[in-house]
């Protein structure tokens, strides 16, 4: 299958003045993120306000991709309502990461309320021939990954690796506090190579599959009102091993819903779907159509969880 290029022997080049200061506000973040939670919390609401004003790129593409999602009939002021929500949900997202930091294993888990779909998940699992679990940036992917951890013994998720970023860094450690395995997929084909051998171990591989990432081939199917490109690489590496593509996503629930009805209550709703076979090369075109729509199905239902903040779609990304 084809791969990103194979990573050079070269030593990084030192981190630019705009990574240095992103990185030292980064540090701030996650470190109130573990110790007062709390004034994040009531920083939130100025927080969004100002970042949907002042990051006119960002406010342009959200409202873009919104259009889309929510359809031609949706108001301006609905979308703008909806592109706020995006943006809170982006901040919560962040802040978890930092404090997840520092909870346990147990803590974790505690914050799920329902796996929907384990049965047949774990029916699936019996037939011992790995699973790749493609999911979106949506929701709390982490708490996902901890959900996932509880059922299986060996979890490997891809990722692109940045040395550079304060947050991938800290993402990391909370991978290796789950016993989580990190596959990076800028490690050309030797990436590809670990994946097949972890799946045909019947290990479970997790990644992302909303979004296509250089060196990456992508293929343009239909969402929503427009067109998304999608990686073929999960049904490519689904195709060359046998193992099923299962579409996984990590629901925030709203506080309406919630236990506890608190506005804050991290509680989160994991979803399974349905297996998609790979059987041929002539299958891997409508295994990620299969992808695409499982991913919009969630999308329709919680458009403020999908944490998108640049134009998504085909017919928008020149803008």
């Amino acid at each position: 299958m084809n791969a990103p290029d194979e990573p050079t022997t070269q030593a990084s080049p030192p981190p630019a003045l705009g990574q240095r200061l992103n990185d030292f506000w980064l540090s701030i973040f996650f470190g109130l993120a573990r110790r007062t939670p709390w004034l994040l919390k009531l920083s939130r609401p100025l927080f969004v306000s100002g970042a949907w004003h002042a990051a006119s790129s960002m406010r342009h593409a959200v409202r873009a991709n919104l259009r889309r999602v929510l359809g031609a009939q949706a108001s301006r002021a609905e979308v703008d309502r909806v592109g706020k929500s995006v943006v809170a949900s982006f901040y919560d997202f962040v802040c978890e990461i930092g404090a997840n930091h520092d909870r346990s294993f147990d803590e974790l888990l505690s914050r799920i309320v329902e796996i929907e779909g384990k049965e047949p998940f774990l029916a699936e699992r019996k037939n011992q021939r790995g699973a790749i679990l493609v999911t979106a940036h949506f929701g709390n992917f982490e708490v996902g990954l901890a959900a996932m951890r509880e059922i299986e013994e060996r979890v490997h998720v891809v990722f692109q690796r940045d040395q550079q970023s304060r947050f991938e860094r800290i993402r990391s450690e909370l991978h290796r506090n789950l016993g989580i395995i990190e596959t990076p997929i800028d490690d050309g084909m030797a990436s590809w190579l670990a994946l097949r051998d972890a799946l045909q171990d019947n290990a479970v591989v997790m990644l992302q599959g909303d979004r296509v990432m250089p060196g990456q081939r992508g293929l343009d199917v239909p969402f929503f009102d427009g067109h998304l490109s999608l990686p073929i690489g999960p049904a490519k590496l689904a195709m060359m091993t046998g193992a099923p593509l299962i579409p996984v996503f990590a629901v925030r629930v709203p506080a309406e819903k919630s236990k506890s009805r608190a506005a804050d209550s991290g509680e989160v709703r994991i979803v399974l779907g349905e297996p998609i076979e790979v059987p041929d090369a002539g299958a891997v075109e409508s295994a990620t159509l299969a992808v695409g729509r499982a991913i919009e199905q969630i999308v329709d239902e919680h458009p403020e969880q999908w944490h998108v903040l640049h134009h998504a779609f085909v017919e928008d990304a020149a803008e």
